[in-house]
């Protein structure tokens, strides 16, 4: 607006100046008094744009005035709830072995003499074969703990119940079967071994654990094969002794 007021008021004035030229050129006489300024024309059509200016500085960076605007730190929330447990880890590396602990107490002093025992060994020096299912007699005692064999029946009787071991060595020239039997009086075979050879010397052994309870008896019998020999040089023995008493 202030720029087609301007123009208007150039306008006004090239207007007068023009009528004022011509009426002096052409009047010889008093010269008139200036009319009154005529009405503004209207306004002429707006002018092509103008060449585009310098390029500007860069403003200053904003950033600032947003740090200033940002308050305090405030004071850390509560704590939440705890989350689910995860899956078990792999098991970790074995740490170093634990101090010593203290001393025990001194036990009860032991007395091997009160302690239970119970062992044979005997040997056989009949020269004839022992007979079928009857107790083989080992008459020579070579150590009989506790006196529970008897050489002249051929069998151990139980004093003391619990696990027993027995065992047997006997020398052969001829088929040979052996039971180890078990109980009272006649009793019952517990295992049988076998062995057969054919005019020649030979060892046949075996043995067995037993569990005995107090009078039962162990013993040795042949069946019909009873090739059983005593020479000189080649023994049959017998033997059993006390692995572990029953606790009371």
């Amino acid at each position: 607006m202030a720029a087609i007021a301007s123009m208007t008021v150039k306008i006004m004035l090239l207007h007068w100046m023009v009528i004022t030229i011509a009426n002096t050129q052409s009047c010889t006489g008093r010269s008139a008094i200036p009319g009154i300024p005529g009405v503004p024309g209207t306004p002429g059509a707006n002018g092509n744009d103008g060449s585009d200016g310098a390029k500007g500085d860069i403003g200053p960076s904003g950033q600032a005035d947003d740090l200033a605007d940002q308050g305090e730190k405030g004071e850390p929330g509560p704590a939440g709830n705890p989350g689910k447990a995860g899956p078990k880890g792999p098991a970790g590396p074995m740490g170093p072995p634990g101090p010593l602990g203290p001393k025990g107490e001194k036990g009860d002093s032991g007395d091997y003499k009160t302690s239970d025992k119970s062992a044979f060994s005997a040997s056989r020096i009949m020269l004839h074969p022992p007979k079928m299912n009857q107790p083989i007699r080992f008459e020579k005692v070579i150590t009989n703990e506790a006196s529970h064999y008897d050489p002249r029946t051929g069998k151990f009787t139980c004093k003391i119940a619990g696990l027993y071991y027995f065992t047997y060595h006997a020398t052969q020239r001829s088929n040979l079967c052996i039971k180890i039997m078990k109980g009272a009086v006649r009793g019952e075979p517990v295992v049988t071994f076998c062995d057969s050879v054919y005019n020649i010397y030979q060892v046949t052994t075996g043995g067995v654990v037993l569990d005995l309870i107090e009078s039962e008896s162990v013993w040795l019998e042949p069946t019909d094969k009873n090739g059983l020999i005593v020479t000189d040089g080649a023994d049959s023995i017998f033997s059993g002794f006390l692995l572990f008493p029953n606790s009371a």
